[in-house]
Formats: C-alpha cells, structure tokens, sequence
C-alpha cells in the first residue's frame, strides 16, 4: 500500500506523506508544558534567527542565554539555558507563549515530530519522521491531523534543514571523533565561526583573513550586513580546516611565499 507506515525501534515511522494527529494553541491544558526543564541544543541558524529577533549580537545571546558544552569530538556544542526559577521554563516564555515564536529554535519548530534517518536515507535524499513520545501532550489526543510534508512547510523547516546541512557534515566527521580536538585555541575559533558571528565578522573584516584566502569582493560586502552569507563563509573555514574540504582556497601569493619559507619547490 502506498505510503504504508513502517515500523523502527518500536516506533511508527512516517513518510512526508502520512498524517499524524496533533493540535496546540492556548486553552489546551498542557499548554506550554513542553517549554519547561528541557534540553535545547542550538544550531548556528538558530542562534542567527535568535538574536536578531532580539535586536542583540551574538556576543551577548551567547552570555545571557546559553550554556557550552564540549562534544564527543572535543568542539564546543551550544545548549539554551533555562530560567533559574523553581519550573526552569525557557527565558521566552510568557503566558501567551514563546515570545520569539517566529524565529523559536528548530527543535521546538519541528515538535512533536523527530526525523528518524540513516546514511542510507540521506544518501537517497528521503526524510522520515516519528511522533515523540510526550505523556503529557494532550495535542497528540486531538482529532486534527496533518500530513507531514504540509506540517513541515507551515512550520518553516526548509531553511533550517539548508542551513543545517553546512554544519552536520562537520559534526559527524568520522576523523575528528577518532582524533578529538583539545586545543583550546582551535575550540575557540570554532565556536566563534559556527555561534559567534558578529564576533567572526570581525575578525574577517579586522584581521588578515582577507589576505589570506580568495574570497570574491561581492561576498565580502554581503558579509557585513548578511549573517546567511557570513554563515556560508564560516562553515567553509571551519571545514577547509578540520575536515579538510576545500571549500575556501588560499591566495596563490601566500601558498608561493609558504612554499619559499619550507623550501619547497
């Protein structure tokens, strides 16, 4: 049967095609609830869409509402610290709701759905998802239903998944999990490249960045107003330097006078 639902760790997996019953909106009694003493990891875009809903730079979201962690692969993960109040609700909680709902974090975006992948199904470019398992939810009860792909769309998760897609790879690298980065140096230049933006723009822009690698005169004036554009350049640093995809290319007078100072011909 077209669209079956399959089965997956005991858990229903669902094509974009299936449909899946929830419903939240202000009167439901467990409104909000999932917004308490929960751990959200944060992705680059997040922390984009974040502080600039907020009017501040990524300096100061970083300081008054995350928390650093080091990751299996010795490169700092970024998570959103809740309140310091008895509930240990999330800092954008109001009585009506997320006050950042527009640009609220892929994980709160995508719930209650989780995609459910394997290398297999990235390589063929498909997308399944189950429904998380929240005892608490009355929207899973409600008789509205929604196919998956339409939720997707309405709840504005393309970009998110584009802009993912330029930092997984880098996650996942098998080589940096078998090598682990403890150079608290290499860490920082991580973190300020995939969190920090405001703080790599300067650096770019400051530093001798721009003399180093070619980086195309439009793209250096997108970057100083566009933090898409400066995120695209991040990612390609930090992959052109831990996982050596070239993504960036030096300048040839820098690689000649490099060769010069080794001896090499």
């Amino acid at each position: 049967m077209a669209n079956q639902k399959t089965r997956k760790n005991g858990l229903t997996v669902l094509s974009l095609e299936d449909r899946f019953r929830f419903d939240c909106r202000p009167g439901i009694s467990c409104f909000t609830r999932c917004c308490r003493d929960i751990t959200i990891f944060l992705s680059p875009y997040d922390i984009i869409r974040m502080k600039n809903a907020l009017g501040i730079s990524s300096t100061e979201f970083l300081k008054n509402y995350t928390l650093t962690l080091i990751g299996d692969t010795g490169l700092p993960v970024v998570m959103l610290k809740m309140a310091d109040n008895k509930e240990k609700t999330c800092s954008f909680l109001t009585d009506q709701g997320c006050r950042i709902y527009e640009n609220r974090p892929w994980s709160c975006r995508i719930y209650p759905l989780q995609p459910e992948s394997t290398k297999a199904t990235e390589k063929a470019q498909k997308q399944y998802y189950s429904v998380m398992d929240v005892p608490f939810c009355q929207g899973l009860k409600a008789d509205q239903t929604a196919a998956v792909k339409d939720w997707i769309e309405s709840q504005g998760i393309g970009i998110y998944r584009e802009m993912e897609a330029l930092f997984k790879p880098i996650m996942t690298s098998q080589n940096l999990f078998a090598t682990k980065i403890t150079n608290p140096k290499i860490q920082d230049m991580f973190y300020m490249a995939c969190y920090d933006l405001d703080r790599f723009r300067r650096f770019v822009l400051e530093s001798s960045f721009l003399k180093v690698y070619q980086v195309d005169p439009e793209v250096v004036e997108k970057i100083k107003t566009d933090d898409v554009a400066l995120y695209r350049l991040a990612m390609d640093w930090v992959a052109h330097g831990l996982i050596e995809r070239q993504g960036l290319k030096i300048r040839p007078e820098v690689l000649e006078a490099k060769k010069q100072e080794l001896g090499l011909k």
